[in-house]
């Protein structure tokens, strides 16, 4: 369940190069310079360049405004791990009944699977800046229009209408982030670095925000604990908002034919007719064969979001549901900051066939695990596996889309994810009535092999195609 662009229009009667250098959108500006090194006395021998094992995050965080960029992105990012959590507390904790909280997040997740990319999309049409404001207000009168609804004891109608505006109206702070980084970093490794880092935030605020929300809905208020997550995510997107120095620069869109297409910049006149916004257009070439990967992915969380809690419930330790899922989770993102570190020459179709293989080996292990310890271990590894297919299925999208439909391609994973993510648990769900605590793990096992299956097809398929342009230029 649950896995960007700048406006220039309000700046268009002040010439960029007339503007400050801190106004102006990343694509505008020369390419941000790294701190320069300090030059030695003549005579004297340049001091060795500083090395160690963090120099790729360093690099990347040397880059002006990413620190404060980044730390928005997460804040923003919090809804995502809480506001679904948030809601089942709140309709559980008024009505005391979980299937219809149940019923009302599914909804919210639904809204926001099927809504959130046309927000990325109208990103790479009018800018950043203008759509995150926009989000930024519906998402506020949404969330509380369904608060309202909840607590004033409104006809349940209103509760789904209500939620179902709030998922539409989440905006994927995760593909905003990225695109900034894609704009202000050259291909290759610093990206690399810059994505990994991306997915360390995906993964934290799984690890805190959770557990935060649940301890306040339970200790003081579930209308707080709704709340809390909530407001930390306005409060990252009204950040990202002000940060206008990173926001990516406005691409026109290429029509077919048109050799003006990855990254070139049209007349102001091609710019504004190529720039309307339709709500339905195909997906952006070079990623539908991806979607089914990151679908698996989302299938593999849903169901060990659920089984880790049908699981430790049938074992007798409920509480160890948190231990199973912190697991997975941690395993994730220690992978994660390892994988950003390493210096990786090959292809991104090669490392996506090897990571998905290796996610269908090794997440398959948790279903055969007999205890509440093995199981923790084993979805530590699983976590392992789960972050270097997650940073190279992104890194591989972001390569292969034209930079006006960027952010949109970005968001678009995410989605895929968050309907695995209902599928998963509705899935599992079914199996753990039916045949107990750990049957849900079934579904994780078939979705591990969904994500090796179609990253074998990314590999074969880019094979395939290295092989015809080789023999193309043979022939030559």
């Amino acid at each position: 369940m649950a896995r960007d662009v700048e406006d220039r229009v309000q700046n268009a009667a002040q010439p960029a190069a007339d503007r400050p250098a801190a106004e102006q959108p990343a694509a505008d500006r020369p390419a941000p310079d790294r701190p320069a090194a300090i030059q030695p006395p003549p005579g004297q021998p340049r001091p060795p360049a500083r090395m160690g094992p963090f120099r790729g995050y360093r690099e990347v965080f040397a880059v002006p405004g990413s620190v404060a960029f980044y730390t928005a992105g997460w804040l923003g990012r919090l809804p995502r791990s809480t506001l679904s959590l948030g809601a089942v507390l709140l309709v559980a904790g008024e009505t005391g009944r979980f299937s219809l909280a149940a019923m009302v997040a599914a909804v919210m997740v639904i809204g926001s699977a099927f809504i959130g990319p046309l927000w990325s999309r109208a990103m790479d049409r009018v800018g950043q800046r203008r759509i995150l404001a926009a989000g930024f207000a519906a998402t506020l009168v949404s969330a509380l229009a369904l608060l309202g609804a909840v607590t004033a004891g409104l006809p349940l109608w209103t509760w789904f209408a209500t939620a179902l505006l709030l998922g539409a109206s989440t905006v994927d702070i995760g593909s905003v982030t990225r695109a900034r980084w894609s704009s202000l970093l050259p291909a290759g490794q610093d990206r690399h670095s810059a994505f990994s880092l991306e997915s360390v935030a995906d993964e934290s605020v799984y690890v805190i925000g959770p557990p935060v929300v649940t301890l306040l809905a339970a200790a003081v208020s579930p209308v707080l604990g709704f709340a809390v997550g909530l407001t930390a995510g306005l409060a990252g997107m009204a950040a990202l908002i002000l940060l206008r120095s990173t926001t990516p620069a406005v691409h026109p869109v290429a029509s077919k034919g048109d050799p003006a297409s990855k990254g070139d910049t049209a007349s102001k006149g091609d710019t504004a007719s190529k720039r309307r916004f339709r709500l339905l257009t195909p997906l952006p070439p070079g990623i539908a064969l991806l979607l089914p990967l990151f679908l698996g992915i989302g299938l593999v969380f849903g169901a060990v979001d659920l089984t880790a809690v049908g699981f430790a419930d049938e074992e007798g330790v409920p509480a160890a549901a948190g231990l199973l899922l912190a697991a997975f989770a941690v395993g994730s993102v220690v992978s994660a900051l390892v994988f950003g570190l390493l210096r990786l020459r090959a292809a991104l179709e090669l490392r996506v066939g090897v990571a998905a293989l290796a996610y269908a080996v090794v997440v398959p292990a948790v279903a055969l695990m007999p205890s509440i310890g093995t199981a923790s271990v084993a979805l530590f590894a699983a976590g392992l596996v789960t972050a270097p297919l997650l940073i190279s299925g992104m890194g591989l999208v972001e390569s292969r889309v034209d930079r006006a439909r960027l952010t949109e391609a970005l968001a678009w994973p995410s989605t895929a994810i968050s309907v695995g993510v209902t599928i998963g648990s509705a899935l599992a769900g079914v199996l753990i009535d039916a045949a107990g605590g750990r049957a849900g793990f079934a579904v994780a096992v078939a979705g591990a092999l969904v994500a090796g299956v179609f990253g074998v097809v990314t590999l074969a398929s880019h094979r395939a195609r290295s092989q015809r342009v080789a023999r193309l230029t043979q022939g030559d």
